[in-house]
């Protein structure tokens, strides 16, 4: 997975979008972002600046950002799904992730500096 990332951010961006600054990296890609941000019906949240061509992503937009997300397990409030999940894992589920290098010991992935 990480290579597939690491190829697709490398790769030369060379079919430029005629109506924003915008470039894809193949012409499959710059028809659906086209097709994501011109051709189709924007849902603006009446909340932010959040703008999106499609109604599932508007939902889980709405869910994540604008919605109260209590743990159902202590008092903490989480500003988003995300942090709700990450929060849940850290303290009530024990998940750890230890350094291979050394004896520290994160609770987030992000945290493990490689």
């Amino acid at each position: 997975r990480l290579i597939n990332r690491k190829d697709n951010k490398h790769k030369v961006m060379r079919y430029p979008c005629d109506q924003c600054d915008y470039k894809a990296a193949t012409s499959k890609k710059l028809k659906l972002h086209r097709k994501r941000e011109h051709d189709c019906v924007k849902y603006d949240c009446d909340q932010c600046e959040f703008s999106v061509t499609t109604y599932v992503r508007f939902k889980k937009h709405k869910a994540n950002n604008h919605e109260d997300h209590p743990c159902d397990q202590c008092d903490y409030q989480g500003t988003t799904a995300r942090n709700l999940k990450l929060h849940k894992e850290s303290k009530h589920e024990g998940v750890q992730y230890p350094c291979d290098q050394c004896g520290f010991i994160a609770t987030r992935i992000g945290n493990l500096k490689l």
